[in-house]
């Protein structure tokens, strides 16, 4: 994460007050963040269907983006075993 007046000038996202630079983060986190940007609940199953990556590295960019606390995953009531991703709104 790096800190930063304002997103624009460090090319990020602002979460509670601090940047998180988008281009730290690996290619395909990048791509999962790009689909979530519209707004959309998806599983992973959907996640994988759009975008040009294996199911281990998405599992994998999920894990980066929910860290860096871009993305949070909420209970799917059609399905327990399979979250539904979206942004984090602030």
């Amino acid at each position: 994460m790096t800190l930063a007046s304002t997103p624009a000038q460090s090319g990020g996202v602002e979460v509670r007050g601090q940047a998180i630079s988008i281009e730290c983060l690996p290619s395909s986190a990048r791509a999962v963040y790009m689909l979530l940007l519209d707004g959309k609940e998806r599983t992973l199953n959907d996640i994988i269907g759009r975008v040009a990556f294996s199911p281990r590295t998405i599992r994998n960019a999920l894990s980066r983006l929910r860290e860096s606390g871009l993305i949070i995953a909420k209970f799917n009531f059609r399905d327990a075993r399979k979250p539904l991703y979206r942004l984090k709104t602030v």
